[in-house]
């Protein structure tokens, strides 16, 4: 069963405009854990959250671990 929490103000329902008081948008954001099929959260920012602060020195996001440990997708439905 969904935990719901919730601070402040919210649409009536998710993915549709919703504007502050001086009618500029939020910005929606899908948080989580597992990518779309895990635990998430839908945030809304008065300022977009791609907004970037500074540029510095590329580096590998790839994951080390997932692959050195074999991890496995977690879906069991077959793609053919």
């Amino acid at each position: 069963m969904p935990v719901y929490h919730r601070q402040g103000q919210i649409p009536h329902k998710r993915h549709v405009q919703f504007r502050q008081s001086n009618g500029g948008l939020y910005h929606e954001e899908l948080v989580g854990t597992q990518g779309f099929s895990g635990v998430s959260a839908l945030v809304y920012h008065l300022h977009p959250p791609t907004i970037v602060k500074e540029k510095g020195t590329p580096y590998s996001v790839a994951p080390e671990i997932a692959i050195s440990e074999n991890l496995q997708a977690l879906s069991f439905k077959d793609l053919n």
